[in-house]
């Protein structure tokens, strides 16, 4: 997505270049469209967004911010925003969300100063303000409260995994979506994960076509498997045991991580099996 550019595009203008040189500083570049597509948005949020384009577009590695990018980091924004309303106590895009908000954010002047200023918006009667709240509508209905957030059409896609692998499945897509940068799941990334990272014993299971690239990715795992991960707790035998069985490295290492952070937050400085279940479905 992010990294394809159209050669036939027109170049960007040096004036619209130099209003943000953080994306000169990184080596990254709009594409016309999406520059364009900023100069839409509200003036006060502009900033933030082309700053946080080009944060993103360093941490996936694209050299270009497209306008697909940019719709990708919107819905993942919006999609955020929905699942802290809901950690409120919202269930809809209220005043009174903005309200709780500038109370959370109240050692924060500038923060609370952009929560006025998107009060200020959504309060306007115009087309894109009732754009927006339909959108932050939708999100509301499948934002959750915690854990990684999946966009209502990643979470349709995974309608058709067998529950037996459902589990595993999930825990792959939402690793690989942290590994990449990303905060919300999204149809692209469960592609990527069932063509380039699940098991073939897995896609088996799910009835899809295996190929002998996924059996021999399927034997690297295995030899990676032989290598010890890096464990900063002492772990007890069976919670060691249990999550020494993730048949997929990165995703084993990564929960191991995010485990321990869990549990050392918790205050606890050894990994239980009661502990482990407990967290094991926050990576």
């Amino acid at each position: 997505m992010g990294e394809d550019y159209t050669a036939h595009e027109k170049e960007i203008e040096l004036s619209d270049r130099i209003d943000h040189p953080y994306a000169d500083e990184n080596h990254v570049e709009w594409t016309v469209e999406a520059w364009e597509r900023v100069k839409h948005a509200p003036e006060f949020v502009r900033p933030g967004i082309r700053k946080l384009m080009v944060q993103r577009a360093v941490k996936r590695e694209f050299k270009y911010i497209t306008s697909d990018f940019l719709t990708e980091i919107r819905n993942e924004s919006m999609m955020l925003v929905s699942k802290r309303v809901k950690q409120f106590g919202f269930e809809e895009l209220s005043m009174g969300a903005f309200e709780v908000a500038k109370q959370k954010m109240a050692e924060s002047p500038r923060k609370v100063e952009v929560i006025e200023e998107i009060e200020d918006f959504l309060s306007m009667r115009t087309e894109k303000k009732d754009d927006i709240v339909e959108k932050f509508k939708n999100y509301m209905e499948t934002a959750p409260t915690s854990g990684m957030p999946w966009s209502k059409e990643a979470l349709e896609k995974m309608e058709k995994v067998p529950p037996f692998v459902l589990g595993m499945a999930k825990q792959t897509i939402e690793a690989r979506a942290r590994q990449r940068g990303d905060k919300m799941v999204t149809p692209e990334i469960i592609a990527e994960v069932f063509t380039n990272i699940m098991p073939a014993s897995a896609k088996e299971a799910m009835g899809m076509e295996v190929s002998e690239e996924d059996k021999q990715r399927d034997v690297d795992y295995e030899n990676q498997m032989e290598d010890e991960p890096e464990f900063e707790l002492f772990w007890h035998d069976d919670a060691k045991a249990k999550v020494m069985r993730i048949p997929i490295p990165f995703v084993r290492d990564m929960g191991i991580k995010r485990i321990e952070a869990e549990i050392k937050k918790d205050g606890h400085s050894e990994v239980t099996m009661a502990l482990f279940e407990k967290f094991r479905f926050t990576f």
